[in-house]
């Protein structure tokens, strides 16, 4: 009786890990495919999304592939962190950030958006602020993936600010996201973008 006992959370532990490994490498495929789109299909985002739409058939794995492209080849633009233009337009802002390969929330947000539209997946970029530590403003994704939404912010799956330093690491928490289950960090100024029947008010 007291093997049987060991051999049950023996087996319940490696079903664990199994499954975590599985989550983890979910996209491995995916990822490494996109990662080898030539630098002169990536200077303008139709190259990109025609390479996207030439390599992978689901969307789920196309708005993969855009989210790991966008948060892997633009650096976080710290010493313009605050340098927000409020004229310059989505264009100009989606073909400055790929040629210089740096960006804050907006670009991140304008270039995954854009490249999302030119491969057939309907996106729009989220304004809002975020709810952690500080109400700072911030700017992400919501993009219909078959019959459901889900939210992506490529600027924090990009990597992470730490003493005054931006260290690329790509954090999977911010991949499709359910709406509920982003807006424990991120607030939109339009409930809209929040997909729930009982929004959170400010």
């Amino acid at each position: 009786m007291k093997p049987l006992k060991l051999l049950i959370p023996l087996i319940l532990f490696t079903q664990l890990l199994t499954a975590q490994k599985t989550a983890i490498n979910e996209y491995t495929a995916v990822d490494k495919k996109v990662l080898e789109l030539a630098d002169s299909s990536a200077k303008t985002t139709t190259g990109i999304a025609n390479y996207i739409v030439s390599n992978f058939t689901s969307n789920t794995d196309r708005v993969r592939a855009i989210f790991i492209w966008t948060a892997t080849n633009i650096q976080y633009d710290l010493d313009n962190m605050y340098a927000i233009d409020f004229y310059e337009t989505t264009e100009d802002k989606v073909n400055r950030t790929l040629t210089t390969h740096k960006g804050i929330c907006e670009n991140y947000a304008a270039v995954f958006n854009e490249i999302c539209l030119k491969a057939g997946i309907k996106s729009f970029v989220v304004d809002g602020y975020t709810r952690q530590n500080s109400n700072l403003p911030h700017a992400w994704c919501a993009a219909l993936i078959d019959t459901a939404w889900f939210m992506f912010d490529p600027t924090w799956g990009s990597g992470y600010i730490e003493n005054k330093t931006f260290h690329k690491k790509i954090d999977n928490n911010y991949f499709k996201v359910n709406p509920l289950v982003f807006i424990k960090t991120h607030m939109p100024f339009d409930y809209l973008w929040q997909f729930s029947q009982y929004p959170i008010t400010n």
